[in-house]
Order: structure tokens, then C-alpha cells, then sequence
């Protein structure tokens, strides 16, 4: 007597009968539901507090920078002369703002990277398989929109209200598109750095905590020694220890290439030679973290 075979039994359900997407759409695919989640849109009601209220709190330097370019000129010319720096530099905001910055970046990069390792599965479903490299790779820009949105709105509004006031709109302009070559560099670094601690930690929390201090610690301590060095005069510790830090690394980047004011009056003026390092340090803090994460990507896939 013959053994039974398995039987398919059709069920009523509709097959899919239409044509199936390519790499580029399930990318694309990938890409907006990410961007989506890293503002909490599609997610819980408290998943929209944090990445809104950040974005509401980075309005205000913005909104009140604008309005001192407004009211300059009827200010004393020492005055001007005090704040025409300040109300020129930037670059200046993504530094004086980089907690929040942290913060946002601390509260996404997991929801990205950390939930899915942890559970081993994503909240779409595929046509196809996707690579792991694409899987970072869009994963990243989505979390590199959400940070340049975030920074890049705020400083649009400084330079559009700039451009209407009684100020020197070709320096202005110079400083602020400079500012915005070095917000590219800079959200890269951190969405790399950020992305790769949530990777390594898989929990939320941990993760979250372990990307707030690994950030602002390193932070303080390059604070504390550019003070430091600036108080000996040594340049070069100064020029050294600001590779320690992405803000540091990408503000002398910014300052070396396009010789801009830097934001902090400690670190010293980079030359030629040094901003060609800076760039190179650049490369170093978005690649190795890149790395890491595709490492990390492949092993749980292998498990």
C-alpha cells in the first residue's frame, strides 16, 4: 500500500497575479517606512513626542538668531560688531545644538536597526530578497533625512530671514551653503556612529544610553582639552584632540576647506595639511561604523 502524499488544498484565496518589484522599488519601499517611523508616523502616539518636540526645541535658537538679524541695525555699532560673528556662523547651530541632536539621533537609530535584530524580522514584507548592504545602506539615508531635516529647516529659516536684513548677504551666503556641505558630513558621521552602537546593543534602552554617552562624554572631554590646550597655547593637542568628537572633527573640517569662523573659539585654525586630515578623519568615522554595522548585519543573518 502506497504512503500519502501531501495534499495542497486551494482555499479560496486570491493569488498575486500582478508584476513583481524590482530592487530599486522595494528600496524605495524600505526607505519611506523608515523615514515614516523615524518620526514616529505609522507608530504609537508616544513614538511622535520625542522626534517632533526635539524638532520643535530646534526652532527656537533659529527663530530667535532670525530675529536679532532683524533688529541689528538698530542696534550700537559695538554691538553689531559683537554679534555680526554669532549671526554668521552656521555651522555654529548643528554645534551649539548637538545635545538634541544626540538625543534624536539616540531615540531613532534603534527603532531602525535595534528592533529588527532583536526580533529578526522587519514590518514589511518583500517581493524578493534584499541584500544586506542595501538593507543598511537605506536604513542610513533614512536616519540621514531625519537629522538633515531637522537641522537643515531650522537654519533655512536663519538664512532666508538673513537675506532680508541689513546685513552682508554674500558672506551669508558663503557661510551658510558651507554650513550646509558640513551638516551633510556631520549627520552621516552620527547616523553612522548611532546606527552601529544600536546594531551592537539590539535593546532599545541600552542602546538609546550607550549613544547619548558615547557621543556627549567623548563631547566634554575634547571640551575640556581644546580649553585646556588653548589656554597653553598648544595648537597642535588642540588640532589632535578634535578628532575625537564628530562635531569637533566635522566643525574644523568646515573651518579648514572653507575657512569659515569656527563655533568654538578654542579650536584652533586648521591648515591645509590638517584640513586634508580632517577629511580623511571624516571618511574614518562614517566607513568604520559602516563596516561594523554590515558585520554585525551578516553575523545574525548567519545565526
Amino acid at each position: 500500500m502506497s504512503q500519502p502524499h501531501g495534499v495542497i488544498h486551494d482555499i479560496g484565496y486570491r493569488p498575486f497575479t500582478g508584476r513583481r518589484q524590482g530592487t530599486g522599488a522595494i528600496a524605495a519601499s524600505l526607505y519611506l517606512t523608515s523615514l515614516r517611523h523615524c518620526f514616529g508616523l505609522g507608530r504609537s502616539g508616544k513614538s511622535k513626542v520625542i522626534p517632533f518636540l526635539i524638532f520643535a526645541i530646534m526652532l527656537i535658537p533659529a527663530l530667535v538668531l532670525a530675529g536679532m538679524l532683524i533688529q541689528l541695525h538698530k542696534m550700537s555699532m559695538s554691538s553689531q560688531a559683537d554679534l555680526f560673528g554669532p549671526l554668521s556662523n552656521y555651522f555654529g547651530y548643528p554645534y551649539w545644538t548637538q545635545l538634541l541632536i544626540t538625543i534624536f539621533a539616540a531615540a531613532q537609530a534603534p527603532v531602525l536597526f535595534a528592533r529588527d535584530l532583536r526580533y529578526r524580522t522587519i514590518v514589511l514584507y518583500f517581493a524578493r530578497p534584499l541584500s544586506r548592504a542595501v538593507y543598511v545602506l537605506v536604513r542610513l539615508g533614512a536616519l540621514v533625512t531625519a537629522l538633515f531635516a531637522i537641522i537643515a529647516i531650522p537654519m533655512a529659516i536663519w538664512y532666508a530671514v538673513a537675506l532680508t536684513a541689513y546685513v552682508d548677504t554674500g558672506e551669508q551666503s558663503h557661510n551658510f551653503w558651507t554650513a550646509m556641505v558640513g551638516v551633510v558630513v556631520l549627520v552621516l558621521v552620527i547616523a553612522a556612529f548611532s546606527g552601529m552602537i544600536a546594531a551592537l546593543t539590539t535593546r532599545a534602552g541600552l542602546a538609546v544610553a550607550a549613544i547619548i554617552i558615547a557621543l556627549m562624554v567623548t563631547s566634554g572631554i575634547v571640551t575640556a582639552l581644546l580649553g585646556a590646550a588653548h589656554g597653553s597655547h598648544n595648537g597642535t593637542l588642540g588640532l589632535v584632540v578634535a578628532a575625537f568628537n564628530p562635531f569637533t572633527a566635522v566643525a574644523q573640517l568646515v573651518t579648514g576647506v572653507f575657512t569659515t569662523p569656527a563655533p568654538n573659539p578654542d579650536l584652533p585654525h586648521p591648515s591645509a595639511a590638517w584640513a586634508t586630515a580632517y577629511a580623511v578623519i571624516a571618511l574614518v568615522w562614517i566607513l568604520g561604523p559602516v563596516w561594523v554595522l554590515l558585520l554585525r548585519i551578516r553575523k545574525a543573518a548567519a545565526l
